[in-house]
């Protein structure tokens, strides 16, 4: 705000400046900008695709820190341009409105259980014990595989929060009776609000993981 030295008496609005007189004194200032007009319904549309594209991509983020040592041993560096795939594909299975989607939203449907299942972080074709699920039972998981074979491999037993950004991980030995294609193990987590349990199978040169499904 400046100070108006002047012989003639201006006030109001003239150009980009306004006049008034404040305390006794002649001032002046920039006028305001004027603010745009309602957004159209494409822009709206386009605001809401960035807000979930931000959500799906800091989710992916995260799952990759959560597996950043078994997907290391994996060697593919293209390997976050799949992952942020799949997120983009489960948050399309919330049921959610447009604009609050989510990767954990869409987790919770069958679909999104569905495509998680699915995915391969590895990019070689390979025979080893596939995941097909994992289900609470009480304090311990029940697991179910196929394809079982004698190649050493850990169970990875984790929590994720996709909106925080953290999660909690335990690594598991080699189950025995596995190959029989079930398995009951031990919990190493309880259940918590906001987080996603999940159970990965991995080895070198494979990596596969499913939803922990509730009991049924």
């Amino acid at each position: 705000m400046g100070k108006v030295h002047s012989i003639f008496k201006v006030s109001g609005k003239v150009g980009d400046y306004v006049y008034y007189m404040l305390n006794g004194k002649p001032v002046v200032r920039k006028a305001a900008a004027k603010g745009k007009g309602s957004k159209t319904k494409g822009e709206q549309e386009r605001a809401l695709y960035s807000r979930e594209f931000g959500k799906a991509s800091a989710a992916g983020k995260v799952l990759r820190q959560a597996l950043a040592e078994e997907v290391a041993v994996l060697n593919d560096r293209y390997l976050y341009q799949g992952v942020n795939g799949l997120m983009m594909q489960l948050r399309n299975f919330d049921p959610a409105a447009k604009g609050e989607r989510r990767v954990a939203g869409g987790l919770s449907t069958e679909q999104g259980q569905a495509a998680m299942a699915r995915f391969q972080f590895h990019k070689k074709r390979m025979h080893f014990p596939e995941l097909l699920r994992a289900t609470r039972q009480g304090g311990k998981l029940l697991l179910q595989v196929a394809n079982s074979t004698p190649i050493p491999f850990g169970l990875l037993e984790m929590q994720i929060n996709f909106d925080q950004g953290v999660f909690r991980k335990h690594r598991h030995s080699y189950p025995d009776g596995l190959a029989e294609g079930s398995v009951l193990i031990k919990r190493q987590f309880r259940s918590r609000k906001g987080f996603t349990d999940l159970v990965f199978v991995s080895g070198e040169g494979f990596l596969q993981g499913v939803v922990v499904a509730e009991e049924c």
